[in-house]
């Protein structure tokens, strides 16, 4: 029994796993038969998902012990910087199952540190897999944003507005950014405004051994209706597959129609390297992770999109709407688009196990 309890363990690993997208998963466009293949898109320079930095450096720290501590990522001269009376908004960085060390996802988070924000990385869990207590995740995670929050209001840190808030997860984080944002307000925490879970998998109800050792999905009818939300999956994640999108889609239904999408970023193997939309999309290093225009016009474009809807009015079109924008995902260097993202605000409902 134990060993079928670590194997099961392990399987649940949802975001260290080396685990690659099948090239032949539905929806990936075919590699062509020319002999010099294109190449693909490099990142922009401005707007969502771009190179230009508010802020050049990020200073790192770590607080408090796990599974409650957290990091706290700001930007070094943001003292400086930010105008006098301004603030910075706080974004809540939910990692996958077992990825407690951010050097996973490092490279987004600076991204949006860099952009004007100061990021928690919450432990929420500890890292001995055979110490996993799911059902303990989400008041662990409450415990350490609350933490977080104090340390921000009483530590030497640059100004930040906890009225300005996003949460965004991958797998088993994008589960617990869900459930965050529907308990935020009873918990007298920072309510978000912006919500977007990744690949969300490792629920409770998802099916396979999610079922004996994933994380609950709370009830998500009170997420806040004037909330901002993407749920965004891979076309060829069939790690986790799509059906805890479908359960947060499904059960968000305060929020209304016209502010929320549900994306699929699709692979392209029409040039080299190809893009691969499989589960490790979000990770920027370890095994099997990369960064490229999946995450540039992907996940880092639809996020920085989506908070600067909510915190300035700014690149609502591309945040939201199934526009021509927020579909792009670049051009690859023979001049043909990159396979468009997929929106809609009708996807297939929810047939748990």
């Amino acid at each position: 029994m134990r060993s079928t309890f670590v194997l099961l363990l392990i399987s649940l690993v949802l975001s260290s796993a080396s685990f690659a997208g099948s090239a032949q998963a539905a929806g990936k466009r075919s590699v062509p038969a020319a002999t010099s293949l294109p190449r693909p898109p490099d990142q922009p320079e401005s707007g969502p998902g771009g190179s230009a930095p508010l802020f050049e450096r990020v200073i790192a720290t770590r607080h408090g012990d796990q599974p409650v501590g957290y990091w706290l990522f700001e930007p070094s001269d943001a003292t400086d910087q930010v105008e006098s009376g301004g603030t910075l908004p706080l974004v809540l960085f939910l990692h996958g199952f077992n990825a407690l060390d951010p050097i996973v996802y490092r490279a987004w988070i600076d991204h949006i540190v860099r952009r004007g924000a100061v990021v928690v990385y919450p432990d929420y869990q500890e890292a001995a897999l055979l110490g996993a207590r799911p059902l303990e995740y989400l008041s662990n995670l409450l415990t350490g944003v609350r933490s977080a929050v104090d340390e921000l209001g009483a530590g030497d840190h640059p100004p930040v507005d906890v009225s300005r808030v996003a949460v965004v997860g991958h797998s088993l984080g994008g589960i617990l950014a869900a459930n965050y944002a529907a308990v935020a307000e009873s918990q007298e925490l920072p309510i978000p405004a912006v919500l977007m879970p990744v690949e969300p998998g490792g629920c409770r109800g998802c099916g396979g051994v999610n079922e004996q050792l994933g994380a609950p999905l709370a009830p998500l009818d009170n997420i806040p209706e004037d909330v901002l939300a993407l749920v965004v999956v891979g076309a060829e994640d069939d790690f986790v597959g799509d059906m805890g999108a479908r359960l947060i889609w499904s059960g968000m239904t305060q929020v209304p129609l016209e502010q929320r999408d549900f994306v699929t970023l699709v692979g392209d193997a029409r040039g080299q390297p190809p893009l691969e939309a499989g589960h490790l999309l979000p990770q920027t290093t370890g095994a099997g992770a990369t960064i490229d225009a999946l995450d540039w016009y992907g996940t880092w474009k639809l996020f920085d999109a989506l908070t600067s809807c909510a915190f300035d009015e700014r690149w609502c079109n591309t945040a939201l709407g199934d526009s021509a924008s927020q579909r792009f995902m670049g051009v690859w260097s023979d001049g043909v688009p990159v396979a468009e993202a997929q929106v809609t605000d009708d996807p297939a409902p929810p047939n748990p196990r």
